[in-house]
């Protein structure tokens, strides 16, 4: 689960390429620490917030106004008062509702090179 897709899904981002330049601009912390990778592995548990500048928590508030439409994922929690972000639980491939052959994808690259 990447960063970039948690912060988008959560609504503290409009699209996943804004949030890769909040990622990459240094607005977000995860667990109190700053991660400027957008690819950034999350884990579990993992506790995702705006950093405490006044420029990073205005960012995410004005997105905050205006949720998207779609309800939030269940393996993520949104507390919208401190604008913290939680992951629950590793997203499990069953959850996504897309019928892919993994095997398929996997020989069509190995072609590829």
């Amino acid at each position: 689960m990447r960063l970039d897709n948690i912060l988008f899904r959560l609504g503290m981002a409009p699209t996943i390429p804004g949030a890769r330049q909040l990622v990459n601009h240094r607005h977000i912390l995860v667990n109190g620490g700053i991660v400027d990778i957008p690819s950034y592995r999350c884990k579990p548990h993992d506790t995702i917030t705006a950093k405490d500048k006044k420029k990073s928590k205005a960012l995410i508030k004005i997105i905050l106004i205006h949720p998207p439409p779609d309800e939030l994922p269940k393996h993520l929690t949104l507390d919208s008062f401190p604008d913290k972000g939680l992951v629950n639980q590793i997203i499990d491939n069953k959850w996504v509702g897309l019928k892919i052959n993994e095997l398929l994808v996997v020989e069509y690259y190995s072609r590829q090179t």
